[in-house]
C-alpha cells in the first residue's frame, strides 16, 4: 500500500465516473478499486461514487466503506445516457457535501457540469482521465460522437490536469487540443495474480484465450473466423455475448464449431487465472481506445501475445509480440507463432510497468501537484 507525506494525508479525493467498487464492470472500476487498495486512508482518503443498483447487498445504506475509504451510492445508472446525470450527482455531492480537495473524473459524461463545479469550489483540483477518446468508437452514431467530442472538449478545458492511459493517445489528443499536456499513467494488471481456481477450466488443449466486450471494434468476428479456418488450434473466447444483437449473432454462428469455445462473462479472477494459466497464448482484438486492462492482465500470465495491429496495442506492448490486421494474417500468425514469444527480459520490463503500486503512486503525485 502506498504511503505519502503528512501534507498529502489531509487530501480528500472524490472518484467519479464508475459503476463502483469492488469492480464489476470494466477498466475504470478496476482502476478505482486498485487505487483504494493501494492508497492508505491514513495518507489520502478517497470518496468512491457507486451506482446503487449494482450493489444490492448494501440496499438501504447511504454509504459504506471499502478498504477504509468511503463509498457513496448514486441512484442512477453509471452507463449510457443516464451517466450524464449520474456523474453530475456524484460531482455535486463531492463538491457540496464531501467537500473534496481533488476530484478524479474517470471519463467525461459529466463534463458539461465542470464549469459549475469550478465556480462552486474554485480551489478544488479537477483531474480527468479521458479514457480512449470515446468519440472515435465505431459503436456510436454520428450524433453520439458529436456529443462525446463536445464533452471531451469541455473536460479538457475545465480540468486542471488530463491523464492519458496510453502513449499513443497523447499525439491524438494534442492534435485536437494543441495546448494540452496530458500526463501518461497506464493501467495495472498484477491484481490478476491470484490463486487459480481448481475447477471450471477448459479441457480442450492447446488453446488460445481471448477476453473482451463483444463489440465490432474489438474484432471479435475476425478472431472467430481465423480460428474457424485454423481448426488445429482451439480458442476460448470469454465475453458478454448476450448483451447485443451483434454478440448473439456471433454466438449462434460459431458456437457449433468444435474448436471454438464461446464462454459467457467471467468476473471471478480465480476462474480467469485458471484459464490464463492453461492457455497457450492470448489473442487481443481491440482496435481503439487506450491501454486495455485485458491486455495488461494477460501479460502477467503469458509471454505469447497476438494483438490487433494498431498504435495503442503497439504502445502497450512496446512493439513486442506479434500482430495481425485481418483474418489471413491471424491465420498465418497462428501457424508460425511458436517462434514469436516475447523475450524474458522484455516481458519482465512490461510487467514492471503495469504494477498497481507504482500506478497508484503516480496518481497520488497527480493529486498533489
Amino acid at each position: 500500500m502506498v504511503t505519502s507525506t503528512k501534507q498529502e494525508a489531509t487530501a480528500l479525493v472524490g472518484v467519479v465516473g464508475t459503476v463502483g467498487v469492488p469492480g464489476r464492470y470494466g477498466g475504470f472500476e478496476t482502476l478505482a478499486e486498485q487505487l483504494a487498495r493501494h492508497i492508505s486512508p491514513q495518507t489520502m482518503r478517497l470518496v468512491l461514487y457507486c451506482q446503487r443498483s449494482a450493489y444490492p447487498e448494501v440496499r438501504g445504506q447511504p454509504d459504506t466503506h471499502f478498504e477504509g475509504h468511503q463509498r457513496v451510492f448514486v441512484p442512477l445508472r453509471a452507463n449510457g445516457p443516464a451517466s450524464m446525470l449520474h456523474d453530475v450527482l456524484a460531482m455535486s455531492h463531492a463538491v457540496l457535501v464531501a467537500r473534496v480537495d481533488v476530484m478524479l473524473v474517470l471519463g467525461y459524461s459529466g463534463a458539461w457540469a465542470l464549469p459549475l463545479m469550478r465556480l462552486l469550489r474554485p480551489r478544488m483540483r479537477i483531474v480527468t482521465n479521458i479514457d480512449g477518446m470515446e468519440w472515435r468508437r465505431d459503436k456510436f452514431g454520428v450524433r453520439a460522437k458529436k456529443l462525446l467530442r463536445w464533452l471531451e472538449g469541455w473536460a479538457v478545458r475545465f480540468s486542471h490536469l488530463v491523464i492519458a492511459d496510453n502513449a499513443a493517445l497523447i499525439p491524438l489528443a494534442k492534435a485536437s487540443y494543441p495546448d494540452l499536456d496530458p500526463l501518461l499513467i497506464a493501467y495495472g494488471g498484477d491484481h490478476s495474480l491470484v490463486q487459480p481456481a481448481t475447477a471450471g477450466t477448459i479441457s480442450a488443449q492447446p488453446y488460445y484465450l481471448s477476453v473482451a466486450r463483444i463489440e465490432p471494434e474489438n474484432n471479435c468476428e475476425l478472431i472467430l473466423q481465423a480460428f474457424a479456418e485454423t481448426p488445429e488450434w482451439n480458442l476460448v473466447f470469454v465475453g458478454n455475448w448476450d448483451a447485443s444483437e451483434y454478440g448473439r449473432s456471433l454466438k449462434t454462428r460459431y458456437m457449433g464449431q468444435p474448436n471454438l469455445h464461446v464462454v459467457d462473462p467471467i468476473y471471478d479472477l480465480a476462474v480467469l487465472a485458471a484459464l490464463r494459466r492453461d492457455a497457450y497464448g492470448y489473442v487481443h482484438g481491440h482496435s481503439v481506445g487506450g491501454t486495455k486492462p485485458s491486455l495488461v492482465e494477460a501479460l502477467f500470465h503469458t509471454s505469447r501475445v497476438l494483438a490487433f495491429d494498431c498504435a495503442f496495442n503497439r504502445s502497450t506492448l512496446d512493439n513486442k509480440g506479434a500482430y495481425f490486421s485481418n483474418v489471413a494474417q491471424l491465420c498465418e500468425r497462428l501457424e508460425n507463432f511458436v517462434h514469436q514469444e516475447i523475450e524474458h527480459k522484455d516481458i519482465q520490463l512490461l510487467r514492471q510497468r503495469y504494477r498497481w503500486g507504482s500506478i497508484a503512486k503516480a496518481y497520488m503525485d497527480a493529486f498533489s501537484k
